[in-house]
């Protein structure tokens, strides 16, 4: 920790705005080593650094209140770091139980807006922040390197059961042809959890951590919740959600589902249906790559039989 702390000693004799900021570690952040101020944010990224300056070029495109701004990306020393204003609030996970419930109903309007705003800024060409790569059309991107996920799944023959049901959906022609034209491409965020959500406990204030943005499918941030969503019930029934998220997704499904979000809701089911079946590969591919390999296996298997069941 002291090696950062003196990195941004480094950035403080360097950047004048930064001068007089006293910088505490910050307790979140997995990819990232992150160092607040009350007026900046201070990321690092000493594996990937490739994948921070993305991000960075991504955010450089976009213009709203509720998004970090970049003021300086670059080197100290090898590892990459970059520096954002800093929004006001906590994240929602924090602060959520505790929210009255008019604040709560306001703040899910306004991830209603938000969605809507992300909806609305359109592009003319597929690309994934984290990838780093173009695609020429969107299945390409939900598919990308889905071969090599299989083969190591295949590995595993507690996964084969799942594997081959999670196969039989991706692999429908039909289901493939409905991601396959480029009519409508917007931005997406990718990972709108209450975690990157941040709130003043009667507003939305920021949206955070921008690693896994797109420009793709104006309906994929709906994809990611509604999933998102299952996983909060999942937590809920294991008594693990001490954050009530399972409370805030629920609130937030009911909310998009009488917004104007989703046009066509027979179209977004039957997308959402094979969308799904990739997130759960994905899934799978973490399972069987972790400590709790056997645990982990067992839990995505129930909750995938569970959905297909009702």
């Amino acid at each position: 920790m002291q090696n950062y702390l003196s990195r941004i000693e480094k950035l403080k004799k360097e950047l004048a705005i930064l001068k007089d900021e006293n910088f505490k570690v910050a307790l979140g952040g997995t990819n990232y080593k992150v160092f607040l101020s009350n007026n900046y944010v201070v990321r690092f990224r000493d594996d990937n650094p490739e994948l921070l300056l993305r991000e960075v070029n991504f955010l450089k495109q976009l213009n709203h209140p509720l998004i970090p701004k970049v003021l300086w990306a670059g080197r100290t020393d090898k590892p990459i770091a970059m520096i954002e204003n800093r929004l006001p609030g906590k994240t929602i996970n924090i602060v959520w139980k505790t929210l009255t419930k008019t604040n709560q109903v306001n703040i899910i309007k306004e991830v209603i807006q938000f969605l809507q705003y992300l909806q609305n800024q359109t592009r003319n060409y597929i690309f994934s922040v984290n990838t780093g790569k173009k695609y020429n059309n969107f299945l390409d991107y939900l598919i990308d390197i889905v071969d090599q996920k299989v083969a190591r799944i295949k590995k595993v023959k507690q996964a084969t059961k799942i594997l081959n049901s999670l196969l039989l959906v991706i692999n429908r022609t039909e289901d493939r042809n409905l991601f396959r034209n480029r009519e409508r491409i917007s931005i997406v965020h990718g990972d709108l959890i209450i975690h990157n959500l941040l709130t003043d406990g009667k507003h939305l204030t920021g949206v955070l951590d921008w690693e896994l943005a797109l420009f793709g499918d104006p309906d994929h941030d709906l994809f990611r919740l509604f999933y998102y969503n299952e996983c909060a019930r999942a937590y809920q029934k294991q008594g693990t959600d001490e954050t009530f998220e399972a409370d805030y997704m629920d609130k937030l499904i009911i909310a998009i589902s009488k917004s104007n979000l989703i046009e066509n809701k027979k179209l977004f089911q039957r997308k959402y249906q094979f969308v799904r079946a990739t997130f759960f590969l994905n899934a799978l591919y973490w399972a069987v790559n972790s400590d709790g390999l056997e645990k982990n296996i067992n839990e995505l298997m129930v909750q995938w039989s569970k959905k297909r069941r009702s």
